[in-house]
This record gives structure tokens, C-alpha cells and sequence, in this order.
């Protein structure tokens, strides 16, 4: 198999990684930093010789502000402040990066999940082996289950991430449920949002002059223009703000839902949408409370509990639905 071309940089880079990793820990815990704990720290078939030369390369090509303490006879900075001009994380922000691929690969198209995959792979390599392994292993042993029915759509995400990124104009052919026809349309292209497995995206419509937020599953053909749009305020905060999930509009009102059985007894296990808070009110009993613009995604989040769950009225009666 051929090799890769960056994985004949691969050993000095993690070298070099490794020897500034230990010229941290001199500056924050005070570790002495010598040629003896440098060599351990960087294990077999690296002599003085060699780590001479690696911090060589770190002060001549890098930058790196070392000096060597003859009176100590240790290394340190210079200058606190100074990081490798690279990515440089530790194994733990590693962890974390390899948990976040698989948490989002069951909603992203292949070519997107492929590079993020690509990008893990060229990261790690810049680790030891045994860290390497270990990361990979654990990732392996997580998994993220996604909704039980996915959105058709996610051809159009790469575009429309291209489209965003670059603030470039989309052509598309969009299909309007509520009145079962196919509509030409000018996008400007803003925000991605995946809910509950379906991609929506947010924007401005030259058609209808107005933000509408649209579902990739019901776009029929999309190209991205060479139409640069003037970009206009916008705020995906300020957006959803009053949203459960993709409905949006209207003043936020406060809403009640009393929670009965097993919806209530496991409620203390849930971490509800910002804003939203729980009140146990009996062994079984409890009050969710909260302020939304549109009980539609509430509602039909409610009807999922069948007969635990009940909107309130402000008289604390069975609100009318």
C-alpha cells in the first residue's frame, strides 16, 4: 500500500508535539524539563543527537522561543504564551473530537462524513501509536442511535453548505406541501438545521421576499449560482427563539404540560429545552413549564406520551386542543 504524503512528517511531528507538551508542563506545574526526561518522554530510537535536532527545527523553522538553563540543565520557554503553529490537541480533546464524528456521521451525507473521518485520521496521526489506538478503540465502543426514520434530502446538504460558505446565491426547484406544486425559487442560503432526522435549511426567498425555513427532502433540484447574495442580518438565536424545533413565528406564551406515569417518574432523567424547567408535584405528578411561539412540534411531542402527558390552561384545567 502506498503511503500517505504527510506520513513521512508523521514521526517528527509527534516528536515535536511531544517535546512541546513537555515544555508545558514545565511552565504550568514547575516539572524540570531535561535531555534525560525528554528522551523517556519520547521513547526508543531518539538519541541527544536527534533531540538536538528536533529543537533546532522547533527555534529555526517553528519559532519555538527555547532556551537551555546550562546552570539547571533544563529546557523551558521563553514566553508562556507560545503554542506550535499547528492543531495541537491532547488525547482527551481527541477523545472528544472522535465522539462528536460518530454522534453526527448517522445524519451527515457520506462525503461530509468521509472527510470528517479523513481529518480524524490525519490528526491522529500526528500522535503516538499507543494514544492513536487507544482513541480509535473507545470510538468504537460508542454509538449513537438515530431517529428511527430519516429524511430523504441529503444530496442537497453538501451544496447548500458550499452555498453558505462562500455567500453564493442557489437556484432550486422547491416543492410547496401545503399547496402540492413544484415552485421556482432564488435562495440565499443562511443556517442548517437537522431535527429529529430531517434537514431544514434557513434563508432569504427572492421569491416570496420573506425567511422561510425549508425541508431538503422536498427540494426536486438545487444549483449553486455565481451570484454572490448581499449579505442581511441574521441570527439563528434569534430565530428559533420560541421554537421546540423547526416551527417558528409568533410571541412566546407560556405553556403547561402535566406530566403523569412513567412520563413523569423519568423526568428527572431528561434534560429539557433551554428555558423549560419541572416541578414535581406528586410521586407521580409534575408540571413541565415553558415559553414557545408554536405548540406544534410541542404538541405532537406531547401526543407521543398518549395519556401521561396533558396541556394545560391557564385555570390549570385541560386546555382546549
Amino acid at each position: 500500500m502506498a503511503k500517505k504524503p504527510y506520513s513521512k512528517f508523521r514521526s517528527r511531528l509527534w516528536k515535536i508535539v511531544e517535546i512541546d507538551r513537555q515544555l508545558q508542563q514545565q511552565l504550568r506545574h514547575g516539572r524540570p524539563c531535561t535531555t534525560t526526561t525528554l528522551l523517556e518522554a519520547l521513547g526508543d530510537g531518539i538519541d541527544e543527537r536527534t533531540l538536538r535536532r528536533l529543537i533546532e527545527l522547533m527555534r529555526d523553522d517553528l519559532g519555538a522561543p527555547i532556551k537551555y538553563d546550562r546552570s539547571q540543565q533544563t529546557y523551558l520557554y521563553t514566553q508562556p504564551n507560545w503554542v506550535v503553529p499547528n492543531v495541537h490537541l491532547d488525547a482527551a480533546e481527541m477523545q472528544a473530537m472522535a465522539t462528536a464524528i460518530q454522534a453526527i456521521r448517522p445524519v451527515l451525507p457520506v462525503p461530509m462524513s468521509q472527510r470528517l473521518d479523513n481529518l480524524l485520521a490525519k490528526l491522529l496521526d500526528a500522535m503516538p501509536e499507543s494514544q492513536r489506538d487507544e482513541i480509535r478503540r473507545a470510538q468504537r465502543q460508542i454509538e449513537f442511535v438515530p431517529a428511527a426514520v430519516l429524511s430523504r434530502g441529503a444530496e442537497w446538504f453538501e451544496p447548500l453548505s458550499l452555498a453558505i460558505r462562500t455567500q453564493m446565491s442557489v437556484d432550486m426547484t422547491y416543492y410547496v406541501l401545503s399547496k402540492q406544486q413544484e415552485t421556482q425559487r432564488r435562495f440565499d442560503p443562511y443556517y442548517l438545521r437537522n431535527y429529529q432526522g430531517t434537514w431544514y435549511v434557513v434563508g432569504y426567498d427572492h421569491l416570496t421576499k420573506y425567511w422561510p425555513i425549508l425541508n431538503l427532502a422536498r427540494i426536486r433540484k438545487l444549483s449553486v449560482s455565481d451570484d454572490a447574495y448581499r449579505v442581511q442580518p441574521f441570527s439563528a438565536a434569534r430565530y428559533f427563539k420560541g421554537s421546540l424545533g423547526v416551527i417558528v413565528g409568533g410571541e412566546p406564551r407560556l405553556v403547561r404540560i402535566r406530566l403523569t406515569g412513567y412520563a413523569a417518574s423519568t423526568a428527572g432523567e431528561r434534560i429539557w429545552p433551554p428555558g423549560f424547567t419541572y416541578q414535581q408535584t406528586g410521586p407521580n405528578d409534575g408540571i413541565l413549564s415553558g415559553k414557545l411561539a408554536d405548540l406544534t412540534d410541542l404538541l405532537h411531542w406531547v401526543s407521543s406520551f398518549q395519556c401521561e402527558a396533558e396541556m394545560l390552561s391557564d385555570s390549570d384545567g385541560p386546555a382546549a386542543t
